[in-house]
């Protein structure tokens, strides 16, 4: 049997469907953001680590190829892999022509919000996390131990739930004060004056209920929009 290109490491197997091989946790920060790769170069090897600053994905195509996507957050960029060779980087968000077919990669502050591939007929299937990846850590997390990973998902709603309850006027008091608005509208005075550190214990909790939700491809336009507010 011949060797086969493995999407998740760069490395040849003998094994098609495996994915072993990732061994060890690597948090070398020079892994992590690294100069554009030259087209055609092979896929380097991926590193499992706990940082959110890269992950990688990968799908079987309909011509029996295999596309991977490896995302390097830090520099707001993905890069697409056909068969183990580079093809094409782009600033996210972008979309990878496929011949009829196309990537879809998106990201927010915390993570992933979109990367799918999107067929002709208007068909959406989402890439395949790599094993060693925050999102495969997830998902493994809510196949193993459904109640905890449901538990997570309300637990991050509920939060930010309540933190645009207390956050949202604060920030608008702070938005309208300032001279661009003052010199134009009435400033809004906030009924919620909090703390500072309960601000930052709400501010906290935010971007870990916003990374929660983005490990799980989770997004609302008005949740989500708050958490990836106080990330910039």
């Amino acid at each position: 049997m011949n060797d086969w290109h493995q999407p998740w490491t760069g490395a040849a197997r003998k094994d098609p469907h495996g994915f072993e091989g990732l061994e060890g946790l690597d948090g070398d920060a020079e892994a992590w953001s690294t100069p554009a790769p030259e087209p055609g170069s092979p896929l380097p090897p991926f590193r499992p680590s706990p940082s959110l600053q890269r992950t990688r994905f990968a799908i079987d195509l309909p011509d029996a190829s295999t596309a991977a996507v490896d995302v390097d957050h830090m520099a707001g960029r993905a890069s697409l892999y056909r068969d183990g060779r580079h093809v094409q980087t782009s600033d996210m968000p972008v979309r990878f022509p496929l011949g009829s077919d196309g990537i879809e990669v998106a990201a927010s502050r915390y993570g992933m919000q979109r990367i799918h591939l999107i067929s002709a007929d208007g068909s959406r299937r989402r890439l395949d996390p790599a094993p060693g990846t925050p999102e495969h850590w997830r998902a493994r997390l809510s196949r193993r131990h459904p109640e905890v990973g449901r538990a997570l998902a309300a637990c991050a709603v509920l939060v930010l739930t309540v933190n645009l309850i207390l956050l949202a006027p604060q920030l608008l008091g702070a938005a309208t004060h300032l001279p661009i608005w003052a010199d134009r509208f009435t400033p809004f005075v906030s009924p919620i004056d909090l703390p500072a550190w309960a601000n930052t214990i709400l501010t906290v909790t935010t971007g870990l209920a916003g990374t929660e939700r983005a490990l799980t491809f989770r997004h609302h336009r008005l949740l989500d929009a708050e958490a990836e507010g106080l990330g910039g």
